[in-house]
């Protein structure tokens, strides 16, 4: 009798979700500096790097987890 082993569809799914929040944080990174640039706020820019923090952990943990459940 042969045995198959059926690996699991999460860490594809976790994946895709951190690589969505990358995209988000992206995203705000770029209008956040965009709106410091034109308004001359330093709150604007705190939000940026808040941004830019949150995609490369998300980024992070999106490899991370690939390898995790593979």
């Amino acid at each position: 009798m042969a045995e198959t082993k059926q690996g699991s569809d999460l860490g594809t799914g976790l994946s895709v979700l951190f690589g969505l929040i990358v995209v988000l944080a992206s995203l705000a990174t770029a209008t956040a500096a965009y709106l410091s640039e034109t308004q001359g706020s330093d709150t604007m820019q705190i939000l940026s790097a808040v941004g830019l923090t949150v995609a490369l952990v998300a980024a992070g943990l999106a490899v991370a987890v690939i390898h995790l459940y593979e």
